[in-house]
């Protein structure tokens, strides 16, 4: 039985045609962990929403004419920050996953779906500095199976495969840093920013135990500017980010699964209006700018967050 899960994993889903594709999609979770010190007793609620549309088939860095499978991933995030005091924070982020799938063929269309509670990142912020020039903040913390990961279709009852799963059922290490610098070039409102995560992945037990899945090792690398600019009763900020990613492949049991794991740039525009002291509302994208894949995989076409952050302290 076991072999023949691994065998599956293997070629079964990485195989062009009309059968399944392995997919970059699942839940964005460093992709929206925003890394950063809230400052000396203050707790600070960010709500957002991350739409992630997939329909581009990638052959290695070679878009591929082939329409027929579509992927949605919808997210909702809750973000919490605490600031113990001036150096010390706790940072926590949770989700509920929303996850479809679909295939055209000759022989019809077939559908996937699941959603359910997401993994849960907890992080001990350090920030060894903190003033109007410059900022660092680093952390470190786990990722917690919370979610679930063992979703059957509802059609026909067999456990979805890994990557449609709302969690991932492992424990994961998570490290990353954030530094700011204001006034770059010398101009008054911009600011710069650097933001690099982390995330060491460990395998989980699959389908009652007969697979060991381990989902590939996570880098994260933002690097932009923001410019504020303030008006008599509310502040603007623009800000433009170009953003590297890359992931190991998969592993079932000893084995590596083909079909996943690779290398993404992408460009994050994206605003954040400021109407009242204590509250903001952002909205960001992401353009795809340049992907190398291992194997044939379908990817983001375009993403879109939005969300509210409010600060009760």
């Amino acid at each position: 039985m076991k072999s023949c899960l691994t065998f599956f994993l293997l070629f079964a889903l990485p195989c062009t045609g009309t059968a399944q594709t392995c997919c970059s999609g699942g839940t964005p979770l460093i992709s929206n962990l925003g890394i950063q010190s809230p400052g000396g007793k203050s707790f600070n609620i960010q709500l957002s929403y991350d739409y992630n549309f997939l329909n581009k088939l990638y052959d290695g860095s070679t878009l591929l004419n082939d329409d027929n499978r579509e992927r949605l991933t919808q997210t909702l995030f809750l973000q919490l920050m605490y600031g113990i005091n001036d150096q010390w924070s706790l940072n926590l982020l949770s989700s509920y996953v929303r996850q479809e799938r679909t295939i055209t063929s000759d022989i019809g269309i077939n559908q996937e779906a699941s959603n359910g509670i997401g993994d849960l990142i907890i992080l001990a912020q350090y920030a060894p500095f903190k003033n109007l020039k410059r900022s660092l903040t680093i952390a470190a913390g786990p990722k917690l199976p919370t979610g679930k990961f063992d979703a059957h279709d509802q059609e026909f009852g067999i456990t979805l495969s890994p990557d449609l799963q709302p969690g991932s059922g492992s424990l994961d290490a998570i490290i990353g840093l954030s530094y700011t610098e204001g006034h770059p070039f010398r101009t008054p409102g911009m600011s710069y920013q650097f933001n690099v995560a982390y995330r060491y992945t460990t395998p989980a037990e699959r389908f009652d135990g007969d697979l060991e899945y381990r989902f590939g090792n996570e880098l994260l690398i933002n690097n932009g500017l923001s410019y504020t600019k303030t008006f008599s009763k509310f502040g603007l900020t623009p800000s433009a980010f170009i953003s590297y990613r890359h992931t190991s492949q998969d592993r079932a049991d000893d084995s590596t699964v083909a079909g996943t794991g690779g290398h993404w740039i992408n460009l994050l525009p994206g605003i954040s209006i400021e109407p009242a002291h204590r509250w903001s509302f952002f909205v960001s994208g992401e353009i795809p700018l340049y992907r190398h894949l291992n194997g044939t995989q379908l990817t983001t076409t375009y993403r879109l967050n939005i969300g509210l952050t409010l600060k009760i302290l």
